[in-house]
């Protein structure tokens, strides 16, 4: 794969990632991007995304969320065996392309430095990034600090989900 710009859902992208000015939490803001042009904007408020999409593209844009939401509660329920109570929202959509928008540079810059991937340990307190050598190493890491929720990136293609 080459060079990547941007973390991927669906086709559906965030550009011009920024922070907003909240004391209490922290919250973004960003261009929604699908098949390489911008749709619309999206604000997270403390009560929930906030979206300003192209009328035309809308029907298609909640296809792609609705098919990555499909696919990740199928996925919660075969780990866990039973129905998640947890109701997934296109909010949850934007949070997983939020993340992945932001582990992106980590993992490229680690990479550049000479780390073979990136592993993202989440706990109730926030999350933990670390940048690691090899496959082995994470094993070690995930052993040695009781890490039981951790999502780990070898390659690029892990920042392009399609479902």
């Amino acid at each position: 794969m080459k060079d990547l710009e941007h973390a991927s859902i669906n086709g559906v992208e965030i550009h011009n990632l920024a922070e907003q000015d909240n004391d209490e939490t922290l919250l973004y803001s960003g261009d929604i991007w699908m098949d390489g042009r911008q749709i619309g904007r999206f604000t997270e408020t403390e009560s929930g995304m906030e979206f300003d999409v192209e009328p035309d593209a809308e029907d298609e844009l909640n296809k792609r969320v609705d098919s990555y939401l499909a696919a990740v509660t199928e996925d919660d329920e075969e780990e866990s065996g039973e129905d998640e109570d947890f109701a997934m929202t296109s909010d949850v959509f934007f949070e997983d392309l939020i993340e992945l928008e932001l582990y992106l540079p980590a993992f490229k810059e680690g990479v550049k430095e000479g780390y073979g991937c990136l592993l993202v340990n989440y706990t109730k307190e926030g999350v933990d990034v670390f940048s690691v050598e090899s496959e082995d190493e994470v094993e070690n890491i995930a052993r040695e600090n009781n890490l039981t929720n951790f999502q780990t990136f070898y390659e690029l293609d892990h920042f392009v989900i399609n479902c």
